[in-house]
């Protein structure tokens, strides 16, 4: 018999710990007081973390996956994440995925210049290889960070399997997922991503990760600088389900008015 899998959340972070001196430097970032809180809190709410890879094959191979499963993803690799994020994860027995740019690695998300997002340094190879070694999964995020919607499919193509291909090259492992750069994508680009070979890839959509979802099309959960505790877990709990909360309150009106 199949096992029944749960609805899954799955985390979204950028950087963690970044100090802050102004409104902009709260953008994609979390305090590294309210990391450690919210990940103390999922422990002591018997929350298991697994990483995206590992889920997916659950899901494909119909493996059972823990009670409370959820999922940690830091998008870019900032420095910011190994300094801060790993020691609190490894602490708890907690892994993560990080979504790695290939050609970016040790340098900086140069691709934010003139966005609301300050430009910081990356992880190095290094730090990757120490947190691979601690089971974290370093997954997919292009060659260079480019708008995947605007390119080309061939040029989109070259991007997504450039980055996966460095990856593989650079740290003995297979890469098998994958995240949009900017959760930037057109209806073609979920089928170039399976094409590259991953099992599937993670959008900025808001939501709970389904078994039934498109494994290409997959939402998470973002995590806000200024989320306390109770916004936290509202955003964990309450809101992936709202909007199927409100397509079943329209469907039993349509009913009670048919």
């Amino acid at each position: 018999m199949s096992p029944k899998f749960s609805p899954v959340p799955i985390l979204m972070y950028h950087k963690v710990g970044e100090p802050v001196l102004t409104k902009r430097d709260t953008f994609l970032n979390v305090s590294a007081q309210n990391f450690s809180k919210q990940m103390y809190l999922l422990k002591r709410l018997g929350y298991t973390a697994r990483t995206f890879g590992e889920v997916l094959e659950a899901w494909a191979y119909q493996k059972p996956l823990p009670p409370r499963t959820f999922v940690i993803t830091f998008d870019d690799g900032y420095v910011n994440v190994g300094r801060y994020a790993a020691p609190i994860l490894q602490e708890l027995g907690f892994t993560a995925t990080v979504f790695a740019v290939s050609q970016a690695v040790g340098k900086t998300n140069d691709w934010d210049e003139g966005t609301n997002n300050v430009v910081i340094p990356l992880m190095e190879w290094a730090r990757l290889h120490e947190l691979q070694r601690l089971g974290w999964e370093i997954a997919g995020h292009t060659a260079h960070h480019p708008h995947l919607d605007v390119l080309s499919d061939a040029e989109a193509f070259e991007e997504i399997v450039r980055g996966k291909a460095e990856l593989e090259a650079e740290l003995q492992a297979q890469v098998k997922t994958f995240c949009y750069p900017f959760g930037h994508l057109n209806p073609r680009t979920p089928e170039l991503v399976k094409r590259a070979g991953f099992l599937g890839a993670c959008t900025t959509q808001r939501g709970t990760a389904k078994q039934a979802d498109n494994p290409f099309l997959l939402s998470r959960v973002k995590v806000a600088y200024r989320d306390n505790t109770l916004a936290f877990l509202y955003r964990l709990v309450l809101a992936p389900h709202l909007p199927d909360l409100r397509k079943k309150r329209r469907s039993s009106l349509s009913n009670l008015q048919a």
